[in-house]
């Protein structure tokens, strides 16, 4: 399931590069900022703007591979080589790599713009308040892209649930909304029933139980394995990005 994924790498990296940049530039020049500095709001709101843009022009590219990836681990996991024999597990149908949308693209629009917008918006904002430190660059490229690791850990998890549940694709819009709520508050909550006082007067109806909510650790699992990845991989993307403009300024 590897291929069709690493066949859009390419062009899902320049969206996230000169695609970026392109909208960047342009919005600050119609806007007449592009004077500004990087970090001044008109400036930031310019480079979230661009992030949403390179965001979905990202999604658009691997919304077809990422959820035949998904599907296909699932049906090997989860079907194939499943402990449950009654036949309750079957394969999902897989999507075709050439799908620009589809059930669960809103979440993996989400995920994308947030993981851009960390190391293009609040990295910038973050360096401008931050010491100077040896290294401040990548430390706030890091940290930035950790702090929204919170959100699109479960964001990206909820694209896995619905890329790989086919009655998601006859639901409606409020209908899949609500799937996604009890999917999020399953999977990372746990109830704790709360002590009930119970009197003795047989007349009176026993009250209803309450509960009480906790983090699941499977929540701690998600953040973990999303942020050693993705901050990994963004943090190099724009280190990188980094030196090969400032060599390219300083070949001219």
């Amino acid at each position: 399931g590897g291929l069709a994924p690493a066949v859009v790498a390419c062009p899902q990296f320049l969206a996230l590069g000169p695609v970026y940049h392109f909208i960047n530039g342009s919005l600050a020049d119609c806007a007449g900022v592009s004077a500004l500095s990087p970090t001044s709001a008109p400036r930031l709101c310019c480079s979230a703007i661009a992030a949403l843009g390179a965001s979905l022009g990202e999604t658009m590219l691997t919304f077809g591979s990422q959820a035949r990836n998904a599907q296909m681990a699932y049906n090997n996991s989860f079907v194939h080589f499943a402990s449950v024999v009654d036949g309750s597990r079957k394969n999902v149908p897989l999507n075709r790599v050439r799908d620009v949308w589809g059930v669960g693209a809103e979440a993996l629009l989400v995920r994308n713009f947030l993981s851009v917008f960390s190391v293009r918006s609040f990295s910038p904002w973050l360096r401008e308040r931050m010491p100077d430190i040896q290294g401040k660059v990548v430390l706030c490229d890091a940290l930035a892209s950790l702090a929204v690791c919170t959100i699109t850990a479960p964001v990206h998890q909820l694209f896995n649930f619905l890329a790989t549940t086919p009655e998601a694709r006859s639901l409606s819009f409020s209908e899949r909304s609500a799937m996604a709520r009890r999917f999020l508050r399953e999977q990372y909550f746990v109830p704790l029933p709360r002590e009930v006082m119970i009197t003795a007067d047989l007349s009176q109806r026993p009250p209803e139980q309450e509960y009480s909510w906790r983090m699941s650790p499977v929540a701690l699992r998600d953040f973990g394995m999303r942020a050693t990845y993705i901050t990994t991989v963004m943090s190099l993307f724009v280190a990188i990005e980094r030196t090969l403009c400032s060599v390219m300024r300083e070949m001219r």
